[in-house]
């Protein structure tokens, strides 16, 4: 495969970003931080292969929405750029082939996991390609004695099969869904502890989400 000539670490976080919220915005910080990142992608996706997609908004918004939230100074990083790669290719968004796209630009790459994708990302489509490709990033909660047990056991696997280098850095993270923020939005509520201002201002602009 070819290879750019860029030296530097490159990350990965993929997602439906419907909307993007803080707990998107504190994952992203925490990732920087844990694997020391020249350069961070975040993809809304176009169609997620594995999750459906809310009717209430388009890709464009949630790209838009995006690039919103890391604008904000609180939120902004030189390193951080929004991308639109996954919503121009097209078609479902698997991760095999955003892979290799950026693995032209750099073959140090890492990917952003949160712990449900993590233990069932063998069975993704072409998934031991992508551990065999890529770093992981498991950002977990670490609370859960079972479940880290769980996710520890599987990175071992990965770690001895695959030859998957497995980052597990310490995480607290902002426990809300995009589904819950939608419906707060449907129902009228205050979201201010968990969007930005910039993206519930977009929202009430554009009126979605709406019941």
């Amino acid at each position: 495969m070819k290879r750019g000539n860029y030296n530097g670490k490159i990350g990965i976080y993929g997602g439906t970003f419907g909307p993007v919220h803080l707990g998107h915005i504190r994952a992203a910080h925490a990732f920087l931080d844990a694997c020391c990142l020249d350069r961070l992608y975040i993809l809304p996706t176009a169609i997620p292969p594995h999750k459906a997609v809310s009717q209430a908004d388009t890709p464009e918004d949630r790209l838009q929405m995006l690039k919103l939230a890391f604008s904000e100074p609180e939120y902004a990083d030189d390193r951080i750029i929004v991308s639109d790669y996954e919503q121009k290719r097209g078609g479902k968004s698997y991760t095999i082939l955003t892979l290799e796209h950026f693995a032209e630009e750099s073959d140090d790459i890492t990917m952003l996991c949160g712990t449900d994708m993590f233990l069932t990302l063998e069975r993704w489509y072409r998934g031991e390609d992508i551990l065999r490709m890529a770093h992981i990033c498991c950002l977990c909660r670490d609370d859960d004695p079972a479940s880290m047990n769980e996710i520890e056991k599987t990175a071992a696997h990965y770690r001895d099969t695959y030859g998957t280098t497995v980052v597990l850095p310490p995480f607290s993270p902002l426990v809300i869904s995009s589904t819950e923020i939608r419906a707060r939005i449907a129902a009228g509520q205050s979201t201010n502890d968990v969007l930005p201002a910039s993206v519930r201002g977009y929202i009430d602009a554009h009126g979605l989400y709406r019941a």
